[in-house]
């Protein structure tokens, strides 16, 4: 195993856990020492050089983490850019988590976007002050510019061995104009971005100090839950509050009606929709109590009252009436050439996200100003409905974001935050709202499920020379109301393999439905790999090649594969990770009876992954995940640690979604309401994981969702190298059988 390859095993080893926690905690201890053993001395002075960056006189760097943390580790990873760029001694640089503001620009976490978006912002910025402080240590040493580096928080001229601390620095450098034209550091100078680094607030999350969005606390606050109706669509006709009102600690029980409000925010389907009615009371647990006493009655009236099978056969019939949304050569004339032709149909549920903190927002709505402690994905999409549904100006918004537990897409809608805001605002004082995790199960914002069917043409030699990919469901995009057309969030013109193969279609059947459906960790990519990878394994199969053979000759030698317009896919990445994993999986290794490896290879948001998974399967149909391999080529590896947990986190979900995740309808509702009946991975089976990361100086590339996908049908495939049987309807509990 080499030096970039890192294993997991069941549980945390209590060594490393014992140095990660005691580096996290040095810097502070450390600051401690020096405060407390000086004597008299000038108070300290901060100087901001950017709405990101701080230096005091002493020379700690404080560092704005603009992006919300939601256990991406962006709370770390981009201020090590920044510190990085600069030249800070990391162990003297303090990290605040930044509210909400304009100025920062895509302060938002979802598709694995945060370090793409920003890898030029945070090093630009740190060049800027690294500039302006050689500027004032040139001319204050009397030696050139360009002899000066910055490093471990000194301005350094190697040659002479002298050095000035930037605390003796920023009072001049202050003043200085930052220069809009910089030059980065070279690679090889870098000693922080590469280094594993334990996440800024490590320490406090062990002591169970760290502040999450729940343990928010305000004077004079109060404490609220909601109930909606949990029928989809559905709406409050009236209800009876009389014996909750009458019970000790109830201060109020409020309507939550969006027609009240003049309807400003979108209709049912709406991430901003507030309905439901609330009960307000001096703790969090009289008002779950009580809200469960509430009398409503509700109306269904635009309801469809659907149920989860009468929905999928809605997508399996609309899978002969559908749009074309891409078409590459003649794929017509390749069907009638063809030695033969093999299709298959697939079905992926609706999945819920499951976050351990339940949705909760505290808000002190005051003399039309609007403060908020939002544990928000999206807190931009937080100030537009608050301008929206009280008409407040953005300077009547301030929008704080405290550590996220847990989001995979769900806290990009705020429909908790607006329950929040209406009834702060109606009572006049703070409250904080938090869901019961019943109500956050029932309505969530589920991935869509889907139908789809695939059908290949081969030649005479068992190779594709036409593909055709239909898939039907509800879309997303439909469901939040945005413009553009249905497929856009379901299936576009990017999907694999378009650009792989001469004769290509990808069609789409647009079902409508109730089911409120948005963003989970990998959407498409997350439904979608699942039937294209297993097709390709189908097809190895039916073709007597190993799978990894097949698929390697299937996308073809090392080039750029034109995709779409400019856009080209890099096939020697994607071969370089496919081997890798080959290798490190001991895939040619035969195997005992009853176990089995499945292979799985995927692009996202600019990551190139591979994967193998290795089963046992038991007479008993109980599955065991015996080991995962993942080959990840994601650029320039910010935070080793960092994204060793990304990596693996996305693969349990993955694995976890592949077993047991599905939400069910039944007559309009959601039938799950908590992990008793959404059953998610125990520790027990966690599988070893074996991740090597690529190393190479490209730009990083997204990571929080891109292993995800290919988990699902390498599980699945190694469960027909292993048993002969083929999944091509998930969950996998209910869905094979011995």
């Amino acid at each position: 195993m080499n030096s970039n390859t890192f294993k997991k095993t069941n549980g945390i080893q209590r060594r490393n856990f014992i140095k990660l926690t005691a580096t996290a905690s040095g810097a502070l201890i450390v600051g401690v020492y020096l405060h407390s053993c000086k004597g008299e001395k000038k108070p300290v002075e901060n100087y901001e050089f950017l709405p990101l960056v701080t230096i005091d006189t002493e020379g700690w760097v404080t560092l704005i983490a603009k992006n919300p943390e939601i256990g991406q580790g962006v709370k770390t990873s981009l201020p090590m850019i920044l510190a990085e760029e600069l030249g800070a001694d990391w162990e003297k640089v303090k990290v605040i988590q930044g509210d909400f503001n304009e100025m920062y620009e895509e302060q938002w976490a979802g598709g694995s976007y945060a370090i793409i978006l920003n890898w030029d912002l945070m090093r630009k910025a740190g060049a800027q002050v690294r500039y302006a402080l050689v500027e004032v240590a040139s001319k204050r040493m009397g030696i050139p510019a360009t002899e000066l580096i910055t490093q471990k928080g000194e301005v350094v001229h190697k040659k002479s061995g002298k050095t000035v601390p930037f605390g003796e620095l920023v009072m001049e450098a202050a003043q200085v104009t930052l220069s809009d034209e910089v030059e980065f550091k070279p690679l090889e100078a870098y000693n922080i971005v590469g280094k594993s680094l334990p996440q800024v607030d490590l320490d406090k999350i062990v002591s169970g100090t760290a502040e999450f969005g729940i343990d928010i606390k305000l004077p004079d606050m109060l404490y609220a839950t909601v109930r909606k109706n949990p029928v989809h669509n559905g709406k409050v006709d009236s209800f009876d509050a009389t014996d909750a009102l009458a019970l000790n600690g109830v201060i109020d029980v409020i309507a939550l009606d969006n027609e009240a409000y003049g309807g400003r925010l979108l209709g049912p389907n709406s991430p901003n929709f507030v309905n439901g009615v609330a009960v307000v009371a001096n703790s969090t647990w009289v008002a779950f109590k009580e809200a469960e006493k509430l009398k409503i009655n509700w109306d269904n009236a635009s309801s469809r009252n659907e149920n989860t099978e009468d929905i999928f056969e809605r997508f399996r019939t609309q899978l002969t009436n559908t749009t074309i949304e891409r078409e590459d050569g003649n794929l017509d004339l390749a069907n009638k050439q063809a030695t033969s032709i093999v299709e298959s149909v697939y079905e992926v549920p609706f999945l819920a996200h499951a976050t351990m903190e339940p949705m909760n927002c505290t808000v002190d709505f005051r003399d039309d100003f609007c403060e908020v402690w939002a544990p928000t994905q999206n807190p931009e999409a937080l100030q537009e409905g608050l301008i929206k549904l009280f008409g407040l100006s953005p300077e009547k918004i301030r929008i704080h974001i405290p550590r996220v537990g847990g989001a995979f897409g769900r806290r990009y809608y705020v429909d908790y935050a607006m329950d929040a805001a209406i009834l702060s605002k109606e009572t006049g004082r703070p409250v904080k709202l938090t869901w019961t995790r019943e109500e956050d199960f029932k309505h969530g914002w589920y991935r869509p499920g889907s139908v789809q069917k695939l059908t290949a043409t081969l030649d005479s030699d068992g190779m594709v020379t036409g593909w055709q990919h239909i898939l039907a469901n509800a879309s997303r995009k439909t469901c939040l109301g945005r413009e553009g057309r249905p497929a856009d969030t379901e299936i576009d013109e990017y999907e694999f393999p378009a650009g792989f193969v001469p004769n290509l279609r990808f069609e789409y059947g647009h079902v409508l439905s109730d089911v409120p459906l948005g963003q989970w960790r990998a959407v498409a990519p997350g439904a979608n790999a699942f039937p294209i990878q297993s097709f390709l394994d189908e097809l190895a199969f039916k073709n007597n090649m190993d799978p990894i053979d097949y698929f390697l000759k299937f996308i073809g030698p090392a080039r750029m594969v034109p995709v779409v317009g400019e856009y080209e896919f890099d096939n020697t990445r994607f071969i370089s990770v496919i081997e890798k994993v080959r290798k490190n999986s001991d895939w040619d290794t035969p195997l005992p009876k009853g176990q089995g490896r499945g292979f799985a290879a995927r692009k996202m948001s600019g990551s190139f992954i591979a994967e193998v998974v290795t089963v046992e399967v038991l007479g008993n149909n109980k599955v065991n995940i015996l080991r995962v391999d993942a080959v990840v080529d994601c650029g320039i590896v910010v935070n080793p640690s960092g994204a060793l947990a990304q990596v693996e986190g996305a693969i349990l979900e993955g694995l976890c979604a592949a077993l047991y995740g599905e939400i069910t309808i039944k007559d309009g509702a959601t039938e799950q309401s908590n992990f008793h009946d959404y059953r998610w991975i125990r520790m027990g089976e966690a599988p070893d994981m074996y991740v090597e990361f690529v190393k190479n100086d490209l730009p990083p590339r997204g990571l929080g969702e891109p292993p995800l996908p290919p988990a699902i049908p390498a599980l699945t495939n190694a469960i027909f190298a292993a048993t002969g049987q083929r999944i091509r309807k998930l969950p996998i509990v209910r869905n094979f059988s011995l």
